[in-house]
């Protein structure tokens, strides 16, 4: 049985896409897996698999802790992955973003002359991005760009725009090794949204699921809007990753039409939960290309269960998955200039029918899956 070591330097409970390849090695049961991330400090539910080896942790900082504390946190995660790979010596190495980097060039620069490597992006961070940010993450990007990305196999952003950025910025990797993986949900997720719909809707159930910013999104402008309606649209916000101007702003909030759920939900508990709404909100500015040309996890959750999709029209990774033919639509709209047509639109939009929707990550991990196996 192959030895398969994924580094994830974040929390594996923010990042569901991560979690569901895991899920997917279990369940394959071809490989045997330790992963090394560090402890989640939102509360969420600890992600936790039987049929995978181990599950290797250290702390994870705190905004609050002192800069001096923060890096100690880091350089321990750093130096217990590097002495774990040495023990575990695996096969074949997976790692998540440069922050995951470092012990992974160590390992390969040194010990690993025939190990395999795949690595994957859950975001895209541009040359200005890597210069003005934390110096042993700069570091970690010129192992990445000097050794790791020439050593690897597999390189993989979440949409095609994404991958088109990464690759102009590193024209010396081999085309053949770039790859998209984009962040869908599992099968399991989908339901019989022609049953689960109803036909006519005196009220318009809205819902946003995810991390809040009063800078980064336009969850004021929508609020906003929804105080105007009077009733006629309800928002539901889940949201437990905020910063605390952004969470005292909601918990002032007024309106019998906007409620706040500060612990979120798990991830496991959301296609029941959101099942109960018709509409799905993206409310992200898209300030950087990383935004800007992103197709979030939650377009594809909302969609698979059966919820139409309202998102900013800046937004041009999510343009490929317009639709106003078929429901579930996805509708892109100007946040800082809502309309009263909005809920015109909607209910007109009912006798609409219904699409398949095919996102599901079973079959897009399916290619990175085989590629492990060989």
């Amino acid at each position: 049985m192959k030895k398969l070591a994924i580094i994830h330097y974040m929390p594996l409970e923010f990042y569901p896409p991560t979690t569901n390849l895991l899920n997917s090695l279990a369940f394959k049961n071809q490989f045997s897996v330790k992963i090394w991330t560090t402890r989640n400090n939102k509360g969420r539910k600890v992600y936790k698999n039987k049929v995978l080896n181990a599950i290797s942790r250290t702390s994870f900082p705190n905004r609050n802790n002192h800069k001096l504390v923060r890096f100690c946190k880091y350089l321990l995660f750093n130096i217990k992955t590097f002495l774990g790979l040495l023990i575990f010596n695996p096969s074949i190495v997976m790692y998540y973003e440069t922050y995951s980097a470092g012990p992974v060039y160590w390992y390969l620069k040194y010990f690993g002359s025939k190990k395999k490597l795949f690595i994957h992006y859950h975001e895209y961070f541009n040359q200005e991005w890597y210069d003005s940010g934390m110096a042993i993450v700069k570091l970690y990007y010129h192992y990445e760009k000097n050794f790791l990305l020439q050593k690897a196999e597999w390189v993989s952003q979440t949409n095609l725009d994404r991958l088109k950025m990464f690759a102009s910025d590193h024209p010396e990797i081999s085309q053949d090794i770039l790859k998209m993986m984009p962040n869908y949900p599992p099968k399991s997720w989908f339901k019989d949204i022609k049953k689960v719909k109803s036909k006519s809707q005196s009220v318009i159930k809205s819902v946003y699921v995810g991390a809040l910013s009063l800078k980064d999104t336009f969850i004021k402008e929508y609020c906003d809007w929804i105080v105007t309606q009077n009733g006629k649209v309800h928002f539901h916000i889940y949201a437990y990753n905020l910063h605390d101007d952004t969470k005292a702003y909601l918990e002032s909030l007024k309106s019998e039409y906007i409620v706040f759920y500060p612990k979120g939900v798990e991830y496991i508990e959301m296609p029941n939960l959101l099942s109960n709404y018709d509409i799905g909100l993206i409310l992200y500015r898209a300030q950087t290309d990383n935004y800007r040309y992103n197709a979030p996890n939650k377009l594809f959750e909302y969609l698979v269960c059966g919820l139409d999709v309202w998102l900013p029209e800046v937004m041009e990774g999510c343009k490929p998955y317009l639709n106003a033919e078929s429901r579930p639509l996805v509708q892109a709209i100007d946040f800082t200039n809502l309309k009263l047509g909005l809920i015109e639109a909607h209910q007109k939009s009912l006798t609409l029918p219904y699409r398949n929707i095919p996102y599901h990550c079973e079959t897009e991990l399916q290619p990175l899956i085989t590629l492990l196996k060989r």
